[in-house]
């Protein structure tokens, strides 16, 4: 069974993902700044430079895994395309132009918001007409790697900065590198601190459940199969970051952040007391896949099942940082039952 980082726009799947492959070496690139504009440092803040000048035609040089790009210090028309439009949207920052997102990752202000944005296409697929109409000062791409765009019939219409993603602990830190190259770091950064104080305080509020309570991380796409996810995965980051302590799976070994198993292993999560399974479906509920593991005689045997501490979570695969600030809000709700 095999999984691919959740894409914001409307073509994400759910259930099993899509090739194990994606997981590459973690990205080491951090945002640098032109000698004439801004300065960025190692948590992806920007501070002006001595004697800077706040001028329409300012740049400032940004560093991606691509090479250094020369790009507007401010730059005023922006498009985003796939992770990086929903990100530019979360921190407020304006576009011209974004590619679909999911509404069901959306607030109702942000669907509003979104309709009077043009969109210039779906995923990796373009309408490079569309976007060289719109004039844009700087285009910012953000996606798995594995997923190509077509960077040289974009570079003539404007400075294109891509951040690609390999690992599920790359997608909330590529944020601020996304808000960064906008010409605006501090955005990213209320966004971030916001998830951050909720967790820390999530952390030290219930420090005496969490310590005697095993967590696990469960979905399944493919028939008589299923995986568990570890502290490295999508999920698995924020409860980790909430404080929560992961289930000892017998005998599993997780060589990325996920082991898949079959039917017949359920019983290995009977160490669990919550069990969280994705709920990215209408409603958030889980998937066929996925309904129909919780529908096997030995998972209904588990503890946590018994219990009734088995608990659908949408944003499974979580990309954005309001996503993972619900999540938190939806274990605070599960440790206040325990």
């Amino acid at each position: 069974m095999t999984r691919h980082i959740a894409s914001p726009d409307n073509s994400r799947q759910r259930g099993a993902r899509g090739p194990r492959g994606l997981l590459a070496a973690l990205l080491t690139t951090v945002l640098i700044a032109g000698a004439a504009a801004c300065t960025t440092s190692s948590d992806g803040s920007a501070s002006d430079t001595k004697g800077s000048s706040a001028s329409a035609n300012a740049t400032r040089v940004v560093s991606t895994p691509d090479g250094d790009v020369t790009v507007p210090a401010k730059p005023k028309r922006i498009i985003g395309l796939s992770y990086a439009a929903a990100w530019l949207l979360d921190s407020g920052i304006p576009m011209v132009g974004v590619t679909s997102i999911d509404d069901a990752a959306l607030s109702a202000e942000q669907k509003a918001k979104v309709k009077e944005i043009p969109l210039v296409g779906e995923g990796n697929e373009l309408n490079f007409e569309k976007i060289a109409s719109l004039t844009p000062d700087l285009i910012i791409i953000s996606a798995p790697k594995r997923v190509q765009f077509q960077i040289d019939k974009l570079k003539p219409i404007a400075p294109v900065v891509s951040f690609g993603i390999g690992n599920p602990d790359e997608l909330l830190a590529t944020t601020l590198k996304v808000t960064d190259a906008a010409g605006r770091p501090e955005a990213g950064l209320k966004v971030k601190k916001a998830y951050e104080e909720k967790a820390a305080r999530i952390k030290s509020t219930y420090a005496d459940k969490l310590a005697k309570t095993d967590w696990a991380i469960v979905n399944s796409g493919e028939s008589g199969k299923f995986s568990a996810y570890d502290g490295k995965s999508w999920l698995g980051l924020v409860v980790k970051d909430a404080g929560g302590r992961f289930a000892a799976l017998p005998g599993v070994g997780f060589e990325d952040a996920w082991a898949d198993l079959s039917f017949e292993e359920i019983g290995k999560l009977d160490g669990a007391d919550v069990i969280l399974v994705d709920g990215d479906e209408a409603g958030g509920k889980p998937s066929a896949e996925t309904t129909d593991l919780m529908n096997q005689t030995n998972w209904k045997a588990l503890k946590a099942a018994k219990a009734q501490q088995v608990h659908p979570v949408p944003a499974f695969f979580t990309s954005r940082y309001p996503e993972a600030d619900r999540i938190l809000d939806q274990l605070e709700q599960i440790l206040k039952t325990l």
